[in-house]
């Protein structure tokens, strides 16, 4: 789980960005999060977790 808080934090600051550039409004950034904690509590948290988790390690990972 150690790459949850980096993963987080960077989706926190794009999340910043998009709203400050005025596509995106606050009522939907709640609306979007609260979606991600019902999904996270489904049985597909597991399954998405385990894919991100997944996905950085193959981009970072060198051979």
């Amino acid at each position: 789980m150690t790459l949850t808080i980096p993963l987080v934090s960077f989706l926190l600051v794009v999340i910043f960005l998009i709203v400050r550039s005025g596509e995106l409004r606050i009522w939907q950034v709640l609306l979007v999060g609260l979606a991600g904690f019902y999904l996270a509590r489904s049985p597909m948290g597991n399954f998405i977790a385990f894919t991100t988790q997944w996905l950085v390690y193959g981009f970072t990972h060198n051979h």
